[in-house]
């Protein structure tokens, strides 16, 4: 069995493959049959990753079962909660509710031109460094939808504190309800990730308000609710919802099974 800091490089590489695709998927850049088969070899690695990882889970718990001294101060500290933190989780479900919803409408909107029509992107963010990207907002600010992409690849590569920044701007800069529950979204994801659970709460709410579609949103309530506050009754109805969804990779459809099995054993 490989070691564990191998297996989660081959865990970030996989997500951000996943990530990748969905791009190249919105942008109409791939077409559907190579994209299905792209994502089932991406996603078998995101799989086998998580096997690997699972047994070294067990492995640690059979370990820590044996007698020791206590150390103090310390909290145990729980291999479901260590793994719903992952990139390749988010990728995962982007990646299912993109393709689940191309099975409804299989004509996907055309890539983003010059325009200049206000609101509208520039440019094809795919097409372009993160460092340029912030040059194009910086001369355009009032496009969320660049904005966004750009924070979204901050939050896929874990530069929480850049993709906060641009988070907060889309959502003070007369957001649309789509951008809006984006980004009161993933605010709340690292709220909750940075040890703030009550104010990813919040947030994640504010979020849904804002777009009741955004099926992110429901898994990420889901597991702060149950992980972060203890409110076992409070998740199950979101963890149903997500779920429900149809043609979710099997890796997360198991993590979302499994929490909802511990929130109805928790459950009132």
């Amino acid at each position: 069995m490989a070691d564990r800091k191998h297996l989660e490089e081959r865990r970030e590489i996989a997500a951000r493959d996943l990530t990748e695709l969905a791009e190249q998927v919105e942008a109409g850049e791939i077409d559907q049959a190579t994209a299905e088969a792209l994502r089932a070899n991406y996603q078998a690695e995101v799989d086998d990753v998580a096997a690997q990882l699972a047994a070294l889970a067990r492995l640690d718990q059979q370990r820590s079962s044996e007698p020791k001294a206590e150390t103090p101060g310390m909290q145990p500290r729980s291999t479901r909660r260590a793994v719903i933190g992952s990139v390749a989780v988010i990728a995962a479900l982007s990646v299912a509710i993109l393709f689940a919803a191309r099975d409804i409408n299989p004509e996907p909107a055309s890539p983003a031109t010059d325009s200049g029509a206000p609101g509208e992107l520039t440019i094809d963010p795919n097409t372009v460094s993160n460092e340029q990207l912030e040059e194009v907002i910086a001369q355009n600010p009032e496009i969320n939808a660049m904005r966004l992409a750009l924070a979204d690849r901050y939050f896929d590569e874990e530069s929480f504190s850049k993709a906060l920044d641009h988070y907060l701007t889309v959502a003070e800069n007369n957001p649309t309800p789509a951008e809006e529950g984006r980004a009161l979204s993933r605010i709340g994801w690292m709220a909750y990730i940075t040890g703030q659970p009550e104010a990813a709460e919040q947030y994640l709410r504010t979020s849904l308000t804002a777009d009741p579609t955004n099926d992110e949103t429901k898994l990420f309530l889901g597991f702060v609710l149950l992980y972060g506050l203890g409110d076992a009754d409070g998740a199950i109805p979101w963890l149903e919802e997500v779920a429900a969804i149809p043609n979710l990779p099997p890796s997360l459809l198991a993590q979302v099974e499994a929490a909802l099995d511990e929130a109805r054993g928790e459950g009132g």
